[in-house]
């Protein structure tokens, strides 16, 4: 009984000790959205509707990620603000103006959904989302308009969906 006691109070205690420190996993499971042809398919489709009305080829907001990078864990939850971003100030506000806009925010929204518990710290991935949403300002002020800006935003949602393809690789 004592054996058994004791047994329990130390299953117990380490599960307390690992939920009291939230770190991201190395690679999340993968979303299935992530190796969908359809999707990709949609999302080029979207995307090369915003950037026929972009103007400026020389401007980029989503922050490079250098190759050595794109297995470090922590981008993939970076990546995922910066989808989470999109979704709450970006491609919610858009209504039929980009072709397939609805199916490609439904696929994103379940990438979100499926790897957002797998980015708990607040830490995780702060300065690539920082990067990104300084770029943003910067473009509404440099166009003098957030609506310019967004549309280069969802130009480049296939920068993004590649990130999250390539930094949130399914757990070994």
């Amino acid at each position: 009984m004592m054996k058994n006691l004791l047994a329990l109070l130390s299953l117990l205690s380490s599960l307390a000790l690992s939920a009291a420190s939230p770190r991201p996993l190395r690679h999340p499971p993968r979303s299935p959205p992530l190796d969908s042809s359809e999707t990709w398919n949609n999302l080029f489709t979207m995307c090369k509707d915003a950037r026929a009305r972009d103007r400026d080829h020389e401007t980029r907001l989503i922050p490079r990620i250098p190759s050595e990078n794109l297995k470090d864990g922590r981008m993939c939850c970076g990546n995922v603000k910066i989808l989470e971003y999109y979704l709450n100030h970006i491609l919610h506000q858009v209504t039929g103006n980009y072709s397939r806009m609805d199916l490609v925010r439904h696929e994103l929204r379940r990438v979100a959904r499926d790897l957002k518990p797998h980015c708990s710290s607040n830490l995780a991935g702060d300065e690539h989302f920082q990067s990104f949403t300084e770029n943003l300002q910067l473009a509404g002020q440099m166009y003098k308009s957030n609506a310019t800006a967004h549309n280069k935003a969802i130009g480049e949602t296939d920068i993004l969906f590649h990130y999250l393809y390539e930094t949130c690789k399914p757990q070994a």
